[in-house]
């Protein structure tokens, strides 16, 4: 039986489409927020390694250095001259006076030139010339009076610096300190001052030496995180202040997701040893960010120096590999309007077909006669 088509029956269309277009749509939506989730996970846990590996090439070079400043301060020389220095009696005009003389700035002052020219200024001065990372070496007594130096400073007596009183807070034994990254006008470079205690013939000390010591290198390892054009790294404190930035900042300037790096930070603060972890936030010029972190094991010795590194990437760019599965939805959608519109059409020609008249009366047929079969001989 044969029969024609003469439309789509839209009731059968629309059944279909109301129900395979939503769970196509649905499927293809949790499936690609899925797999973005998963995408931004591992891009944020990549970006927190990368942070740590920052972080703990910054730990390991402070340390190394106040090993190297804590080892130039045994040397005997140096040990030798702290302890001439601080057996001489202390007298509060003759220091006033020489902190005058050294305010002056005048070299040629004999005062002056016979801390210069010591043999510990000149073993100083030699130190500063050969290795450049040694901006400036100075040597104080037991009373935080300059003994020697390796080149003309503005102050004589050094008792009243933080950094001396940092190392002499415990006089018995002394504590090496090191000062927070500051940036060098003069040499137009980042810098940091360690101070370690000179020990004297019993161990106690007998002068504070403080190095300020050139730390490009140091920060090398945030400069050198290549995150392409829409990304970066920065050295921060806890508080989003920022230490050091390749873009160079403002001293006031802060990181931009600072409140959420605290909020983070203190979540994460009962653990104990490094921590990373990475987080979204929204940069103002640049849309959503991802940011991971890894903090710095220097605040456990050093308090005052709560360092963590940050490095970000845009979102946008994490989810330039996601722009083909977006190609691959519209196929897939397209793909499900085929299979809808072929299913339409075959249940509207089944739908179209003729009924069969079930109640058709039979009609009679004479008997047949039966054909004799020819006998075999």
């Amino acid at each position: 039986m044969s029969h024609r088509l003469h439309g789509i029956n839209y009731r059968v269309l629309t059944t279909l489409l109301v129900v395979a277009l939503p769970a196509v749509g649905v499927g293809a939506f949790l499936i690609l927020a899925h797999g973005r989730a998963r995408l931004v996970d591992a891009f944020g846990l990549k970006l927190a390694e990368r942070a740590e590996q920052s972080a703990s090439a910054i730990d390991a070079y402070v340390y190394r250095r106040i090993v190297d400043v804590s080892t130039l301060a045994r040397m005997p020389e140096v040990r030798a001259e702290a302890e001439r220095a601080s057996a001489r009696p202390r007298n509060a005009e003759a220091t006033a006076a020489m902190d005058r003389a050294f305010a002056a700035v005048d070299v040629n002052r004999p005062e002056i030139a016979g801390i210069l020219h010591t043999s510990a200024s000149q073993y100083f001065a030699d130190i500063t010339r050969q290795d450049p990372i040694y901006r400036e070496i100075l040597l104080t007594d037991r009373a935080g009076r300059l003994i020697a130096a390796s080149n003309l400073s503005s102050d004589y007596d050094q008792s009243d610096e933080d950094w001396w009183k940092r190392v002499m807070a415990d006089p018995t034994r002394g504590e090496a300190t090191i000062s927070d990254v500051r940036w060098d006008d003069s040499a137009r470079t980042y810098a940091m001052e360690i101070a370690v205690p000179v020990p004297g013939s019993d161990e106690r000390p007998a002068g504070v030496l403080k190095v300020v010591a050139d730390i490009r290198e140091m920060l090398a390892s945030v400069a050198g995180i290549d995150l392409g054009t829409n990304g970066d790294a920065m050295l921060l404190r806890r508080n989003g202040s920022i230490v050091f930035s390749r873009q160079g900042v403002q001293p006031s300037a802060r990181f931009f997701a600072a409140d959420r790096l605290k909020e983070r930070l203190d979540e994460t603060s009962a653990v104990s040893g490094p921590s990373r972890f990475f987080f979204t936030a929204i940069e103002p010029h640049a849309g959503s960010q991802i940011v991971g972190v890894a903090t710095s094991q220097l605040a456990s010795t050093y308090p005052h120096l709560p360092w963590v590194v940050a490095a970000w990437q845009s979102e946008s760019d994490l989810l330039v590999p996601v722009a083909s599965e977006y190609r691959s939805l519209l196929l897939l959608f397209a793909i499900a309007g085929v299979i809808v519109l072929g299913l339409t059409l075959w249940f509207t020609v089944k739908l179209s077909a003729p009924m069969v008249d079930t109640g058709m009366a039979l009609v009679p047929h004479p008997p047949l006669q039966r054909v004799a079969e020819e006998e075999t001989v």
